[in-house]
């Protein structure tokens, strides 16, 4: 199932019938979708949605135990831990995946969080790199340009952006295939998303 699809019906869904009927439909969807991360990752996000941060931190380890390769639980792990613990988190990510992107950008934003630009700009080219049809990544990396980079690095990482033409990611997707921005070239797209980061993608907040 993709995940633009999930998040869409799960939002519908707890709209009409609220939280424990979503929760219902996760369940039945890991029973019969076993060891799927993206659905083990999108009953955290309800969990987190709702303000139950204990259930949430309950399903990750959960997920992990089922699915202990998963890029897309340990960049989240990476994230749900209070700040002081985000290094060994990271560190525990790296050695199960070490060359998952999500993982990989992950840790950029860490740098980036310190102000460490320069190994900022490393991971988030490594992540660019290593999955560059993911225009989250891209934006993750130009917002972070924008911050604490020059006009020569930030139109390095538009240009290979453009270049890249980028299709996917959460965000990507979301504000791509939005019906106003339809016919935007990539520059635009990558600048829109770059607006709608959250701020826990914002260091200075």
């Amino acid at each position: 199932m993709r995940m633009r699809k999930l998040r869409r019906l799960l939002e519908e869904e707890e709209r009409i019938n609220g939280l424990s009927k979503s929760r219902a439909f996760l369940t039945l969807a890991r029973k019969k979708n076993p060891a799927t991360p993206e659905l083990w990752l999108a009953a955290i996000r309800a969990e987190l949605r709702h303000g139950n941060n204990k259930e949430a931190d309950s399903l990750l380890a959960k997920a992990l135990q089922e699915c202990p390769t998963s890029g897309i639980l340990w960049a989240a792990a990476i994230e749900m831990v209070p700040r002081a613990q985000r290094k060994s988190k990271s560190s525990d990510a790296i050695k199960r995946c070490d060359h998952d992107p999500h993982v990989i950008a992950a840790v950029a934003k860490l740098f980036w969080h310190d102000r460490k630009v320069d190994k900022a700009r490393s991971w988030f080219n490594r992540a660019a790199s290593l999955a560059p049809d993911i225009g989250d990544f891209r934006a993750l990396y130009y917002k972070s340009e924008l911050q604490h980079g020059n006009a020569d690095t930030q139109r390095d990482v538009l240009k290979r952006c453009i270049a890249a033409e980028p299709k996917h990611g959460e965000r990507w997707q979301a504000t791509s295939k939005a019906v106003e921005n339809s016919h935007q070239p990539t520059d635009a797209i990558l600048r829109r998303v770059v607006l709608a980061l959250g701020v826990e993608e914002n260091p200075m907040l």
